[in-house]
This record gives structure tokens, sequence and C-alpha cells, in this order.
């Protein structure tokens, strides 16, 4: 068994949602059989939307901190579970000298084989998460397209982010998020923010969705446990 590390804190609910998913697909029968896990929830990591869009202070310093200490104590690879902060992902492995098990990868190896005939895909994001093109880079690789949104359609989404699951509000949005998703036409949706999965139970018989976080989740597993499961 190896032992993962959560760099989390970003928000600290997507790192619980993380944890969750990934204590429920386990196949354990008693607690030892369970993954060793250690989580830093370091919520005071610099936002990294604001970053990448020339508003605020880099995140990177603290993001190489938190890994070092997962390092440290014994992780031997890290799960981000916030996909905007997979923009750094490249420089923290450099300088840290550590694994990170990419989300966005996960989530687009699930998608093809979950929807092979799939073509026009909307990823369900953060502007930052947008502007860093971290999923538009690995669809075009599988010959995918990146729907495009409007600025309207982009700001709804941030809102329900923002002012909806990071202020515990997620209920009050739903109705918002619907509508936004109901005005963006893909064959597939992609759940790649890390707040995104908890609008989920309300959407998941409208709308095709891939859950970045339960893919990482998956892949966490096998490779903590070291075998195929799923």
């Amino acid at each position: 068994m190896k032992t993962l590390g959560i760099l989390g804190g970003m928000g600290p609910l997507a790192t619980a949602d993380l944890y969750s998913k990934i204590i429920a697909l386990t196949p354990a029968n008693c607690d030892q059989d369970h993954l060793h896990i250690i989580i830093d929830s370091f919520a005071q990591i610099e936002d990294r939307t604001q970053y990448i869009l020339g508003l605020g202070e880099s995140p990177l310093p603290k993001l190489i901190q938190s890994a070092t200490l997962l390092k440290n104590a014994g992780a031997q690879a890290i799960l981000m579970p916030c996909n905007t902060a997979h923009f750094f992902a490249d420089e923290i492995e450099k300088q840290v000298g550590v694994d990170i098990i990419h989300i966005a990868k996960t989530a687009v190896n699930a998608l093809k084989l979950a929807y092979p005939n799939a073509k026009d895909i909307a990823v369900i994001a953060t502007s930052g998460t947008k502007k860093a093109g971290v999923y538009d880079k690995i669809l075009c690789e599988y010959g995918l397209n990146s729907v495009s949104f409007s600025q309207k359609q982009q700001d709804n989404i941030m809102s329900c982010i923002y002012d909806g699951v990071k202020a515990g509000k997620t209920t009050e949005f739903v109705e918002l998020m619907r509508d936004t998703l109901k005005s963006i036409k893909a064959d597939v949706y992609i759940a790649a923010c890390t707040e995104i999965p908890m609008f989920l139970p309300y959407l998941l018989d409208e709308f095709k969705f891939i859950d970045a976080t339960l893919e990482l989740a998956k892949f966490a597993v096998e490779f903590g446990l070291e075998k195929r499961i799923f």
C-alpha cells in the first residue's frame, strides 16, 4: 500500500469531498484496509484564479510549502482537489520532487471510456482553469473540442462557485447553475472545479457529467492499493 497526500484547503469542502469519495470507493472490510492518507488543508493558499488573471499574489510558495510538508510526512504522491492549482503542478513537482496525480488527465481518460462518441466537451471550471488551459490541452490531444463560453455564462459559473459553494449557499444557486448549463450546448460536461460536484446531486438526471474529483478518487484508490479495481 502506498501513502498519498492531499494538498487541500482549496477549498475545505472540496478537500472533504475528495477524501469522502476515496473512503467510499475503497473496498475495505475494516479500518486497516483503508489507505494511508495525509491531508494538509491549507486554506490560506492564495486564490489561484485571481493570480492567473493577474489580480492577486502567487499561491506557488504556499503550494510548495504544503507539498513539502506532505512529502516529508511520507506521501509518495500528491492529490490536489483544486483543478486550477494544476496550473502550478509541473513547478511543484520540479521544486519538491514528488509526483502529482493530475486531475485533468484522469478525468479526460474517464470521459473517453464512458462516452467514446462524444466530441463537444464543456469544461465547467473557474476562469483561472479556463484561461490556463488546464483541460483544453488534454482535450485537444484526444481530438476533442472544448466548448467556448460567453462571458455571461462564465460569470454565472464563477458566481455559483464563489457566492454559492464557497459561501456555504450551494442550494441557493442550483437554479442558476441549471439554467447556465442548459445554455451551454455540449455532449458531455466536466465538473472541472472541485466545488461543482456539490451541485451534481441536483443535476445528474439532466446532464451527462464527468466528475473530475470522483475520477481522481478512483485513480487514487487504485494507485494506493496498487491494483485495478474499477
